[in-house]
């Protein structure tokens, strides 16, 4: 899982900004890139939003520097596996009308919902491509606020068979002055350079190379056997666990009914810290919000930092106190042994209220009013 920070910079002062929900809704997202299509890939032009398709109504359909269809389907939250099917579905259905069908059917389409009017689509392309045969294959982006693993790794085998299928994510921050930043990453991307002018797609890595990365950290530090066991025991307690390594550690994801519809949440990361011979054990903001009173205990004898939308708290106070903490305990071998009985005890209190959750009628939704009393 990719994590990202960011810094204001005034001379030699950094000041960490804050990360936030970037959009309450699929719609304000897709209101942002209708209005700014160069935050998609650069010198991009919508041609339609919300048209006809098989199955529905695509998000997002443009034309890119070459004269090339690119089709974008928008999520609120997290991307799941089901986006990909239905992206390809949408690109079937257009590419099947074929070029002159295409002409037709984006003319007919275009002048709605922010989108210039294009009167005589082949008229217009002739600016971009000296064929209108440019615009097929047409590019697929799956566009979301994260990933889920499953996605990612469909994804990654449609790219690798020559499918031009992308990820894009994007995250959201909020400084001082109340403005927001939002900052892209191209996850998965084509092999050619139309993704960026300036720079090629970065290299993909494969898990098997985060794993060998995170065991050679492991080893540095001397945790190696200390980290197995931590993931063991959340593997233990979810029977439906992902976990997604990284060089610094695995992220684990279970599946919780959110009211942003995502099928996928993360619950705990677990970290290796080599330079301390400690395993960070990262237990987010929504798993709290779900068993507060669990972590009582193991937060009276555990070394723990806390951190509020990714921003360090230095104090005595207890992290149950803030609305929405991240807490993060360490361990060694050494406190491992003596806690790791309370370490399961509230895993296992999480897995339950997770499926407490996911057998209700209601969604979970993070706020402050969903805070269990003390």
């Amino acid at each position: 899982m990719d994590e990202i920070k960011m810094w204001a910079i005034d001379g030699t002062q950094a000041t960490p900004v804050s990360e936030k929900k970037m959009t309450e809704s699929e719609e304000q997202l897709e209101e942002i890139l209708v209005k700014n299509p160069e935050m998609l890939i650069p010198e991009l032009t919508l041609v339609g939003r919300q048209m006809d398709a098989a199955g529905g109504k695509l998000d997002l359909l443009g034309v890119d520097s070459d004269g090339r269809l690119v089709l974008f389907e928008l999520k609120r939250g997290m991307l799941p596996r089901e986006a990909v099917a239905q992206i390809i579905d949408y690109a079937s259905d257009l590419e099947d009308k074929g070029v002159d069908g295409l002409a037709t059917h984006i003319a007919d389409s275009s002048g709605e919902r922010g989108i210039d009017k294009i009167e005589n689509f082949k008229e217009w392309h002739a600016g971009k491509a000296t064929s209108l045969d440019a615009l097929l294959p047409l590019r697929m982006f799956l566009v979301g606020l994260g990933v889920d693993d499953k996605t990612e790794r469909m994804v990654d085998f449609l790219a690798k068979k020559g499918v031009d299928i992308s990820l894009l994510t994007f995250h959201g921050f909020e400084q001082a002055d109340g403005k927001m930043t939002l900052a892209r990453l191209t996850q998965v991307a084509a092999d050619d350079d139309s993704v960026s002018n300036q720079s090629q797609p970065r290299k993909r890595v494969s898990k098997a190379e985060w794993r060998e990365q995170l065991t050679k950290r492991a080893e540095e530090g001397n945790v190696r056997p200390l980290f197995t066991d931590v993931c063991d025991m959340f593997r233990k307690e979810f029977n439906q666990l992902t976990q997604d390594p990284n060089s610094l550690g695995v992220t684990m994801y279970v599946p919780l009914r959110l009211s942003s519809n995502d099928s996928l949440s993360t619950a705990a990361v677990a970290r290796v810290n080599p330079e301390q011979g400690q395993v960070r054990i990262v237990f987010y903001d929504r798993s709290v919000e779900l068993c507060r009173e669990d972590f009582r205990l193991p937060l009276n004898e555990i070394e723990y930092e806390t951190w509020s939308s990714y921003v360090p708290i230095d104090r005595q106070d207890t992290p149950l106190d803030d609305p929405q903490p991240n807490i993060h305990l360490l361990v060694n071998s050494e406190s491992w042994e003596t806690h790791k009985d309370k370490l399961s005890a509230l895993a296992q209190a999480m897995c339950a209220a997770i499926q407490k959750v996911n057998e209700s009628d209601q969604d979970f939704s993070l706020t402050p009013a969903n805070s269990l009393k003390r």
